[in-house]
């Protein structure tokens, strides 16, 4: 029987190359994608983040321009005179009771024939807005000042009558009106169309501004207000009368 022959398998190391070198490449390569997959989405977020607070920022900054104009706007129109009168006007009470507000008493010396003489006077103010009760306590030094100076003005035989004491009244309510709503004021004023002498002596007492009876800005501007809006009147004025709860002369 004849010997079999015995074919002994050989192992090709050039076979196995191909395969290991199939397989080692992907594998390198998968590690790489999977590495840069987190930085390109950590870039990603921060450039996000970064148009984020850029446009926060350029939204607030023009926010806060349109703000401030929109306050400047604001604040120009407020002064404008017709508007402040609009305001002055909206702010009375129609119907309301009237309010007292009396004022220490004054004592002043009074130029006349046949020596020194003093006034002695109390004098009670009548309003119909309680807000003007705060307005003339804040202005309480200015007020008693301008109201010497009316009362001082006067000569005793004027004092004397009936009509010397309410044209004093009268302008003792200006000068007052003048102090807490000069605008208001300076209408009313120049809608009665006082005379020259008129006007100089209520600037002399602080009624009205100096510049009003020469033809300055002011009367313009005020005539135009008043017509514009409403025709003003005594009980559209903060401080309506002024009464005299006492008054002695010697």
């Amino acid at each position: 029987m004849a010997e079999e022959e015995r074919i002994e398998p050989t192992l090709d190391p050039n076979a196995a190359a191909p395969a290991a070198a199939a397989s080692g490449p992907p594998a390198h390569d998968d590690g790489a994608a999977e590495t840069e997959k987190p930085k390109s989405k950590k870039t990603l977020f921060i450039i996000i983040g970064l148009v984020v607070v850029i446009a926060g920022a350029v939204g607030g900054y023009m926010y806060m321009q349109h703000a401030a104009e929109a306050k400047r706007h604001q604040e120009a129109e407020e002064k404008r005179p017709e508007n402040i009168l609009k305001k002055q006007l909206m702010e009375r009470k129609e119907n309301a009771p009237p309010i007292y507000i009396p004022l220490e008493e004054m004592v002043v010396n009074l130029p006349g024939r046949g020596g020194e003489h003093y006034l002695q006077a109390k004098i009670v103010l009548r309003t119909n807005d309680s807000a003007t009760e705060g307005k003339i306590k804040n202005f309480m030094p200015v007020i008693r000042d301008k109201i010497i100076t009316v009362l001082s003005s006067r000569q005793m035989q004027e004092l004397a009558t009936v009509e010397g004491k309410v044209m004093m009244a009268r302008e003792i309510a200006l000068v007052i009106n003048s102090i807490i709503a000069p605008q208001l004021t300076a209408i009313y004023i120049l809608q009665q169309q006082p005379g020259t002498a008129d006007m100089q002596n209520l600037e002399r007492i602080g009624a009205v501004p100096k510049e009003t009876s020469s033809g300055q800005k002011i009367t313009g501007e005020a005539a135009r207000a008043a017509a514009e809006f409403w025709n003003v009147t005594e009980m559209d004025l903060p401080v309506q009368a002024v009464l005299f709860s006492s008054f002695v002369m010697q």
